[in-house]
């Protein structure tokens, strides 16, 4: 019983990270509008990097040697200041959240287009 109930839990894990499911889908989306709720805007200043794609992705790609002309020119991209942006709109300050980025407004009404189509698969399923 106990290695059933394991077993499940690794697989809806692998799901989770993969984004493989629908259950996964909600899941994931939900826990990233939950977690930019409860923790206020103003602590995602203090991360240790404030964009992920900066501080880590273009970086790893580019083997710490940044292209100098392009999109990415100096390691910036489209979506710095999303993740605050997105957690200002959920906190219901618009103004600020469309500060940090203007693409916020479409990025917000995709993830709850995908959140819904999603949780409607879940409940043809069931």
């Amino acid at each position: 019983m106990n290695n059933i109930f394991l077993k499940r839990f690794f697989n809806f894990c692998l799901d989770c990270i993969s984004f493989n499911t629908p259950l996964a889908i909600v899941f994931n989306i939900f826990m990233i509008f939950f977690i930019l709720i409860i923790v206020p805007t103003h602590y995602l200043l203090y991360s240790p990097f404030n964009c992920i794609f900066k501080a880590i992705i273009l970086p790893f790609i580019f083997n710490n040697n940044c292209p100098a002309t392009g999109l990415f020119a100096n390691c910036e991209c489209p979506a710095c200041g999303l993740t605050r942006a997105l957690s200002s709109l959920l906190h219901g300050d618009i103004s600020s959240a469309l500060n940090y980025n203007l693409l916020v407004t479409p990025l917000f009404l995709v993830l709850l287009f995908v959140l819904i189509l999603n949780v409607i698969k879940l409940i043809k399923n069931n």
